[in-house]
């Protein structure tokens, strides 16, 4: 009888190793500031999670440049939450060229950073959480 508890707690405790890692809800309101190819910017997200599948807006904030428009707010593509991994993606424009703006960083609590990719340059942002 032992033999057979200790199997099903070995197997048990392996099958908890094969899961992938529990993160915690990134729903709600981030701030997330960027820099991208010379120039800053800030973003308003506002994220729904939904097991690890990421959803939700972004809106970007002002720049002043007189050329970008804040305000626009770019609905995400794709999202994704897997343990402290976090990444999404959404449609952006300049003038005519339209193209995705990729986000793939680490969330530590309320904050993240990490790397971001759009138009064939490469960047870095951080975020803060700042609620629902």
């Amino acid at each position: 009888m032992k033999t057979c508890f200790a199997v099903a707690v070995a197997a048990l405790t392996l099958a908890g190793l094969a899961a992938p890692a529990l993160a915690e809800d990134a729903s709600g309101h981030w701030k997330v500031v960027g820099h991208i190819a010379d120039k800053n910017f800030t973003l308003d997200c506002k994220f729904q999670q939904a097991g690890q599948a990421l959803s939700g807006v972004c809106v970007d904030g002002p720049t002043g440049d007189k050329n970008i428009k804040g305000g626009r707010g770019h609905p995400l593509i794709k999202g994704h939450v897997s343990g402290d991994q976090i990444s999404w993606t959404y449609v952006s424009s300049y003038s005519f060229l339209k193209f995705n703006v990729d986000y793939t960083g680490v969330t530590k609590g309320e904050h993240a950073s990490g790397q971001l990719a759009a138009a064939g340059k490469t960047g870095t942002f951080t975020a803060d959480h700042l609620g629902s």
